[in-house]
C-alpha cells in the first residue's frame, strides 16, 4: 500500500513541475488558477508522500519514499521523451 501511494504523489509533483515549465518541456502553459493548484501540487505532494510512508512503514517506509521518487521521475522522463519524437 506503500509503495503505490508514494509512487502517484510522486508522479503527480513530477507532472506539476513539467506543466510549470511549458518552454523548456513542449507542453502548453497554464492559465493563473491551474498554475496556482500545480504549484501547490508540487510542494505538498512530496511531503504526504513522505509523512505517509515514514506513517505506514517506519524506516522502511522512508526508503520506499526514495525508491518511488526515482520510478516516478524516469516514469515521466520516458514519457516527455517518448512524446518528442
Amino acid at each position: 500500500m506503500t509503495f503505490p501511494a508514494a509512487f502517484l504523489l510522486w508522479l503527480m509533483a513530477f507532472s506539476c513541475h513539467v506543466r510549470l515549465h511549458p518552454l523548456r518541456y513542449g507542453v502548453s502553459p497554464l492559465g493563473p488558477h491551474a498554475r496556482h493548484i500545480a504549484v501547490t501540487c508540487r510542494i505538498v505532494a512530496p511531503g504526504v508522500a513522505w509523512a505517509l510512508s515514514a506513517w505506514l512503514d517506519g524506516m522502511t517506509g522512508v526508503l520506499i519514499w526514495f525508491a518511488s521518487l526515482s520510478i516516478a521521475g524516469l516514469c515521466v522522463a520516458l514519457c516527455l521523451a517518448s512524446r518528442r519524437r
